[in-house]
């Protein structure tokens, strides 16, 4: 990349890649910018320091695996059932869920990133968890079955497997979740 101006996109998204190729070790501007090509005046151009740049990379991160998924959703018509299969569909082939775990690797190492997380789970699981109320759980069914979701969905990338047999999968899991 080097020789052109990078958008503050590039920088995030490229970002995102270096997380998961860590493992989910702490970021290091030094890492990130060597990557690109740059100099830390490249940097320095989209973001005030580390802080601003690893708030906007978690905010980039929530926005684009969950505030787009939530917003999605809301044009996808049919009852709740219906819905919730349309997002483990959207989920799997779109590969949300992709930097999940080295988001969460990161936030173990990082007070800042952990609060940003949570955020984004506290959404994942009022949406979610505004399915499966619609189907009429409640209680503890309700909050296992929406906590379940979520954190197999979090994880559901990383096992791996044909997308053959994913898809295949899936239609079980469905039916496993939405069985009273």
């Amino acid at each position: 990349m080097s020789g052109e101006r990078l958008t503050r996109e590039q920088w995030l998204s490229t970002a995102l890649e270096v997380v998961a190729s860590q493992g989910g070790v702490k970021l290091r501007i030094r890492d990130l910018v060597g990557r690109l090509g740059v100099s830390t005046g490249s940097f320095y151009w989209h973001f005030r320091g580390r802080d601003d740049f690893v708030a906007s990379l978690v905010d980039y991160w929530e926005k684009a695996f969950t505030s787009r998924v939530v917003e999605e959703m809301g044009d996808v018509e049919g009852d709740a059932r219906q819905r919730l299969l349309k997002l483990m569909e959207l989920l799997l082939e779109k590969g949300f869920a992709r930097y999940d775990v080295p988001i969460r690797a990161w936030a173990a190492q990082e007070p800042a990133v952990a609060r940003m997380v949570r955020r984004a789970d506290q959404q994942r699981l009022r949406f979610v968890g505004s399915l499966f109320a619609e189907m009429g759980f409640t209680g503890v069914e309700l909050e296992m079955r929406t906590t379940t979701f979520v954190v197999f969905h979090s994880m559901e990338f990383q096992t791996g497997g044909s997308m053959k047999t994913r898809r295949r999968l899936l239609r079980a899991r469905h039916a496993f979740f939405t069985r009273p």
